[in-house]
């Protein structure tokens, strides 16, 4: 079943690869690397290998002519997939042949193309289920770029002497040249007041592979470049200052660290200014009140979402916060400037609830003088949350668990109606 949900077509026996894929994925948004009946328009090869008597636990290989790994895989317009059948085991194992050429053969192994034959080692990780399909495909998806950017690349130096004309496909150092290129452009533009031309392009260079020091200088000029003038702006400037510092702590580049932290900081300042304690119209009508926002430090995991804990209506849960603060389906209704829904909340025990609300409908019970919610007050400000007394009607502060009476059942009673 390893690959029977994609489209799989055999090629002729003169083309360079074994088979052509195409992925399939689900039409929801949110079944995305689920197969589906929705075919991929980026297919990827597969080379298979079958052997048997390996005799590492670790890693299968298989000796490729390098002329096939230059020729073919490296000039390939898509991700070429070596798969391995271990026939003693039944299990198929499996890399990205133009990212093991990019980042362990020239790595590590400068000379391996004046070289008859190479070695391409696989660990054994097999291509067994829906998880490893799914890892399958986020290692194509990021081949993909790479070899979009490469081509982008060779395409824009073609007929230079830095890229004969023969030649398809940029060289990692070629890329990271003209990386370099756009950025010192971008500086020149600035310079010049062009910053609407120099934002572009050092977005640019962000969005390209193949990441390194150019990189890292570009997400640095983008963050001087662009002033903060609205949340949206900060909360991106949040993002690309722990970007921009983890590739700088990946490339051991330590210069713009400081201007990274200053940056980061005078953004999420605004962010507690005007965020925290606003309010919004959701989607479906709703009000949304902005509590607070986890944040993450600067080097902590630049891939994870900034999450805000807001009440949706009387519901206290978490919301993303730049799609609260950039998305027109939340409309802005009242700033959080000078205002904090934590120090304006009332004291423990001195909230004000409508009898009935409390009664009837408690979960949607809100404080008329904070404007906080029974579940917000419990769970967000963890202070004990009233109930009323079946018995007797009175507003009183005692577990429910210890209020439940055994007939009739679904009541709550007082400690002085149980007595």
């Amino acid at each position: 079943m390893t690959l029977s949900k994609w489209v799989v077509n055999s090629l002729d026996e003169d083309y360079a690869f074994d088979f052509e894929v195409r992925p399939t994925e689900g039409f929801e948004v949110d079944t995305r690397d689920q197969h589906g009946n929705r075919v991929l328009p980026s297919p990827f090869y597969i080379q298979l290998k079958a052997s048997e008597g390996f005799d590492d636990s670790e890693a299968v290989w298989h000796d490729f002519e390098t002329d096939f790994l230059v020729e073919d895989c490296l000039q390939a317009s898509v991700p070429v997939v070596l798969v391995i059948c271990d026939r003693s085991r039944e299990e198929l194992y499996w890399t990205v042949l133009q990212r093991y050429c990019w980042d362990i053969l020239d790595a590590d192994h400068g000379d391996w193309r004046k070289q008859e034959t190479k070695r391409i080692h696989v660990d054994r990780e097999p291509l067994a289920d829906a998880i490893a399909l799914s890892k399958l495909r986020g290692e194509i998806r990021a081949a993909e770029h790479r070899i979009s950017t490469r081509q982008r690349v060779a395409s824009a130096r073609r007929g230079t002497l830095h890229h004969p004309v023969r030649m398809d496909v940029a060289s990692a150092s070629d890329v990271r040249a003209y990386k370099q290129e756009l950025v010192d452009d971008a500086v020149n533009l600035a310079d010049a007041g062009h910053r609407g031309q120099a934002r572009r392009k050092l977005v640019e260079v962000c969005q390209m592979a193949e990441d390194g020091v150019a990189t890292v200088e570009a997400y640095r000029q983008l963050l001087e470049l662009r002033e903060i003038e609205d949340l949206p702006v900060a909360f991106a400037k949040v993002r690309f200052a722990r970007e921009g510092a983890n590739l700088a702590k990946q490339y051991d580049h330590e210069d713009p660290m400081e201007a990274f932290r200053e940056q980061y900081e005078t953004a999420w300042e605004y962010i507690e200014e005007k965020f925290i304690g606003s309010k919004y119209l959701g989607p479906s009508g709703l009000p949304v009140r902005v509590l607070d926002v986890d944040r993450m430090r600067l080097l902590e995991g630049n891939g994870a979402e900034m999450t805000a804990r807001v009440q949706h209506g009387s519901e206290f849960t978490g919301l993303q916060a730049p799609a609260v603060a950039g998305n027109d389906e939340f409309e802005l209704i009242e700033s959080g400037a000078s205002t904090d829904p934590r120090v304006d909340a009332c004291a423990e025990r001195a909230h004000t609830f409508d009898t009935d609300d409390l009664r009837d409908v408690p979960t949607a019970a809100i404080c008329a003088n904070c404007g906080l919610s029974r579940e917000t007050i419990q769970q967000w400000l963890s202070q004990e949350v009233p109930t009323v007394c079946d018995a007797c009607g009175e507003v009183v502060y005692e577990n429910p668990l210890d209020m439940e009476i055994p007939k009739p059942g679904g009541q709550v009673h007082c400690a002085e109606c149980r007595s």
